[in-house]
């Protein structure tokens, strides 16, 4: 009778054991949530009603990222020499193609024209300007300002000849939600689309023939 009463006691504290070990599990780990880069609303158009006769064509041809930004988690720099990797708050797929659709929806979008292609899917014929950007510094800080530093590079599309390279700083305003992931990669999508701009901008200035110094 003893012997089936400390084998009873002995199942529940076992069956206690683990309904506290599964709880602290469940509780200790958060879901993980997943962002996205969005594009340019729609009506950003930087070509006038008169220009809209023959649509540009424009290839996206090469995005590269810093080894650090290669990963899914979201990466925030909490001093100059530290960056933080958020285990919990992870792009929803690959960062750098994300980004090199953002690209090409927001070229179009600015450009009013469908003939825009992402490498490797080249189009039929050759383009009218190629762009490569090489991303140096994407990721926001702890005190909610998000940084994107891009070399960026625009060529003639049928024989490739350089027309621009550009170093590109862009800043948002210092923002007191430094860890709010939710804030931080919508204004770095702000800051994408005005690096977009820049680009637009300066591809209509070289078909109009009035490339910048």
């Amino acid at each position: 009778m003893l012997l089936t009463f400390l084998r009873i006691r002995m199942v529940l504290a076992f069956l206690l054991a683990g309904s506290f070990l599964s709880g602290c599990i469940t509780t200790s780990h958060p879901a993980t949530r997943f962002y996205v880069l969005n594009s340019l609303d729609p009506g950003v158009s930087l070509v006038s009603k008169t220009d809209r006769k023959c649509a540009l064509s424009v290839e996206v041809a090469s995005l590269r990222l810093p080894q650090y930004l290669e990963r899914p988690q979201i990466v925030t720099r909490s001093s100059r020499n530290r960056l933080e990797l958020a285990e919990y708050h992870q792009w929803g797929g690959n960062l750098r193609k994300n980004m090199m659709r953002v690209l090409a929806q927001n070229l179009s979008r600015l450009l009013d024209t469908p003939n825009i292609a992402i490498y490797p899917h080249r189009p039929p014929v050759h383009p009218d300007f190629r762009v490569e950007l090489e991303v140096m510094q994407f990721e926001g800080g702890a005190d909610g300002q998000v940084r994107l530093s891009a070399l960026w590079r625009l060529l003639r599309g049928k024989d490739q000849k350089p027309l621009v390279t550009r170093i590109t700083d862009l800043a948002s305003p210092v923002s007191q939600k430094g860890g709010d992931f939710e804030h931080t990669v919508s204004a770095m999508s702000k800051l994408f689309g005005e690096l977009s701009q820049i680009i637009g901008s300066t591809i209509l200035e070289h078909v109009h023939g009035r490339p910048d110094s």
